[in-house]
């Protein structure tokens, strides 16, 4: 299936499901090919680009891996000025709910087994107050070149979809128990035959998720960076940058209940078929096309200074803000009364998710000509030590300057080591924690062949992940077609 349709079905899930939740969702720069721990003083060409753009002033040099000698030559490689790419990038998914096994259940939909009535209720108490975060950033298209003289030029074309769906204990016995939930005391039987719970004291939402949280955002990101050196004086290098991009969105939710406040928006591109009841919209998409539903305009900004062997970067990046006009929808407070569902049986989405879309009336849906929001600002910092070509250090942190779709739930920081074992094998590995994820090991390799034209690799958010069973952070980010002239 799919990565529309698995978006398609997530969404199902979370607008009918009563899942309402904050827009706060993990944005990591780990879908880049060789870097591990750290990251924003190190990446270059176009691998900068949504990260630190300063880093495109960075003047190529030729690589000296040994010098030579009376007795034997030495060992480098030749300046490269010119980087391509093509599909790179990865996934990562972290949970403080789900085990390893059942974020890849959920992730690639493989079970088909049915819920006992104590595993549905260990499915409540794992997502009471807990729940799934996922992250998607992939480089279709990227070139860059750095000149000797006049700075480096990158352009890039991304797709990138980040969310988090997390509930409160409400919202979790309503998934999983449906009219079993202790929020109904009544059964009554429908027109149709089936069992219908209701409550004789019911509560609206903003009373009923206090805390619930769901944010997903999908879009198609065209940027064009430059970075240059701006000063070189007494051993101390200045490099800034910026990065324009215009969006093209795919997919916008952006709800919360926090403090008895009910707030939802949604932009859905009409591939999704999502089904809004009988509120209709003045923004309508008509159609089953993959349409954008909404553009925008971002900007980035970055610094890098380096003295001695050390090197300090710092960036902001994704200021500005989307438009949405296309099927725009929000939905107001009301009531919850009514459930025929017996819940989820599984973490199989496909399978569970028509057990609470209904018609589509769970919400008091009304369309919108157009609504805005933020894009989801971040800083970073981060800081490095070349101690030789084989081995340098460095520590990365990034946080978010706002809450709105996509935006972080808590800072990330993480450090860690690359080595190079050999001119065309390098390897990193690091330690780090934050934004709910406990502590993660992120790893690294890059095989850079044919004195160093071609560069492949593989990178993982966390190693932990594959020892022990428990928080996991699944992620991989690969690229096998990155080229240097």
């Amino acid at each position: 299936m799919t990565l529309a349709a698995r978006f398609s079905a997530l969404v199902v899930v979370v607008l009918y499901g009563s899942v309402i939740i904050t827009a706060q969702s993990e944005t990591s720069d780990f879908a880049r090919i060789g870097h591990a721990g750290f990251i924003l003083t190190t990446a270059t060409d176009y691998q900068c680009v949504g990260i630190n753009p300063a880093n495109l002033g960075f003047v190529p040099e030729a690589q000296i891996f040994s010098l030579a000698t009376p007795m034997m030559g030495g060992s480098e490689r030749r300046r490269r000025d010119w980087a391509f790419t093509a599909i790179e990038g990865g996934f990562s998914a972290h949970s403080n709910a789900l085990a390893r096994g059942d974020i890849f259940d959920l992730m690639f939909q493989s079970s088909s087994g049915t819920f006992t009535s104590a595993q549905k209720q260990a499915a409540v108490e794992a997502f009471s107050d807990g729940g799934m975060r996922f992250n998607a950033d992939v480089i279709a298209i990227g070139a860059s070149y750095q000149s000797q003289d006049f700075g480096g030029f990158a352009l890039t074309v991304r797709e990138r979809a980040t969310g988090t769906f997390i509930l409160n204990d409400e919202a979790a016995n309503l998934i999983f128990k449906g009219r079993d939930s202790p929020y109904f005391d009544s059964l009554a039987v429908n027109w149709n035959g089936d069992s219908v719970a209701f409550a004789t004291a019911p509560k609206y939402y903003s009373e009923l998720f206090d805390g619930t949280v769901l944010s997903m955002l999908w879009f198609r990101e065209f940027a064009g960076s430059y970075g240059l050196k701006i000063l070189d004086v007494a051993g101390v290098k200045v490099y800034a940058g910026a990065t324009v991009k215009y969006f093209e969105s795919y997919a916008y939710l952006d709800a919360r209940v926090q403090q008895a406040s009910f707030v939802a928006r949604s932009a859905l591109s009409p591939f999704f078929g999502i089904n809004y009841g009988k509120a209709t919209t003045p923004s309508v998409i008509p159609g089953s096309a993959l349409a954008p539903i909404g553009t925008g305009w971002g900007l980035d900004v970055g610094a890098t200074v380096e003295f001695d062997r050390w090197t300090l970067s710092a960036s902001i990046v994704d200021m500005g803000k989307m438009v949405f006009d296309g099927n725009v929808y929000n939905a107001g407070d009301t009531i919850l009364n009514g459930l025929s569902s017996t819940g989820f049986d599984g973490y199989n989405i496909f399978n569970e998710a028509q057990k609470i879309t209904g018609d589509g009336e769970f919400f008091k849906w009304e369309g919108l000509q157009s609504a805005d929001a933020e894009l989801p600002t971040r800083i970073k910092f981060g800081a490095s030590f070349f101690y030789s070509y084989r081995l340098q250090f460095g520590i990365d942190a990034v946080a978010s300057l706002n809450t709105t779709a996509g935006s972080m739930s808590q800072p990330v920081v993480s450090g860690g080591a690359n080595y190079r074992a050999t001119p065309w094998l390098k390897l990193g590995i690091g330690i780090g924690g934050g934004s709910n994820m406990g502590v993660f090991v992120p790893v690294s390799i890059l095989f850079s062949v044919f004195d160093g034209f071609w560069e492949m690799g593989l990178t993982s958010r966390d190693l932990v992940t594959y020892l022990v069973n428990k928080t996991p952070v699944v992620s991989l980010a690969t690229g096998f077609l990155r080229f240097r002239i």
